[in-house]
């Protein structure tokens, strides 16, 4: 499904749930705040679910958060949380610097910008470019970076994720950032091949591709046993990418050299990030109390999620994770402990 038709969903779903009555973000009478979030079992919704359980046991008398798994990922929580069908929900944070900025289209029209989701804090969850070759490759071509690889013009067949997903987003937007387009590839002699994590690793073992550009969590299972079972190279981006790169809302940030069997070096690259945004009307004293119950329990939100590990919160306020503009109340909790000015 493309991004234009998932952004379509997204909105229809909104109308629908805001005619059905769910009460407006406006209204300062405490009550249950709707939380959206991705399908019961997925990674992303045992996450929401642990904030929502630490926020509830720190907000003002008489308001709590439920979760609504009614996102389907990426910009669909921002875009239910615009349309007013929920009061937070998770995004990322790169659609949401395009939205900001007037760059995110659809139907190839640049979507209007938020007037009413606002950013709460970010950085619980990482989805790192992952750039591979395979060894057959790497020693053919010669070349130890992409950047070189498409500078010789040197025929490759390259695999990414379907259309619609964050990973192929970032594969055209990595792309563009080196100067080239798919069509570009195919004119030299390559191909590119568009399909699930699972069929891209089978090319890749198989040596019927012979590189992948990806935006992946640590430890994605189809990319985890390839590197377990095939030998793969990790090509490192240059400086002048990784700032392009950054000019679509990625984040910097290292990839740990133990990332991936195989990887042996840690590696400069550039992430997206989970996003929370909130309605502008919710009280500031509410999302004051989420954020700091958030950013100051985060022993209890590892002990119900392990993988929470990796937040940082002394980055929770980064702007480059967010996207959005800061809800007040978000405002007033991090210029309190010095992460805002």
């Amino acid at each position: 499904m493309s991004l234009s038709r998932v952004s379509t969903l997204v909105l229809s779903v909104a109308l629908l749930m805001t005619s059905a009555g769910i009460a407006s973000a406006a209204d300062q009478t405490p009550r249950k705040l709707k939380f959206a979030s991705q399908s019961v079992g997925s990674t992303a919704y045992a996450r929401t679910s642990a904030m929502a359980k630490v926020m509830n046991e720190h907000l003002p008398k008489g308001w709590s958060v439920e979760i609504a798994p009614i996102s389907t990922g990426g910009v669909a929580g921002t875009l239910l949380t615009e349309k007013g069908a929920v009061d937070l929900a998770e995004g990322i944070n790169v659609p949401n610097n395009l939205l900001r900025n007037g760059k995110y289209l659809q139907n190839g029209k640049p979507f209007p910008a938020p007037q009413r989701a606002k950013s709460m804090l970010a950085g619980t969850d990482y989805a790192y470019f992952l750039i591979m070759f395979t060894e057959d490759f790497h020693k053919k071509a010669g070349c130890d970076t992409l950047e070189e690889v498409i500078a010789k013009k040197i025929p490759f067949n390259l695999v990414t994720k379907a259309p619609g997903s964050a990973g192929e987003l970032g594969a055209v937007q990595l792309l563009e950032s080196i100067g080239v387009t798919y069509d570009d590839i195919k004119k030299w002699g390559g191909n590119v091949y568009r399909i699930a994590p699972g069929q891209m690793a089978d090319m890749l073992r198989e040596n019927k591709a012979d590189v992948s550009i990806d935006i992946v969590g640590l430890g994605q299972p189809a990319m985890s046993e390839l590197t377990m079972t095939s030998t793969m190279y990790f090509p490192q981006l240059a400086d002048a990418t990784l700032e392009k790169l950054a000019t679509y809302g990625y984040a910097p940030k290292v990839m740990p050299s133990t990332s991936w069997n195989g990887q042996g070096r840690d590696l400069k690259t550039m992430v997206n990030s989970s996003a929370y945004v909130c309605d502008k009307d919710l009280p500031d004293e509410v999302v004051y109390a989420m954020v700091k119950a958030i950013c100051e329990n985060k022993d209890e939100l590892v002990k119900l999620v392990p993988v929470m590990e990796q937040y940082d919160p002394s980055l929770s306020a980064d702007p480059a994770l967010n996207g959005l503009e800061f809800h007040p109340g978000a405002v007033k909790y991090y210029k309190e402990v010095g992460l805002i000015k």
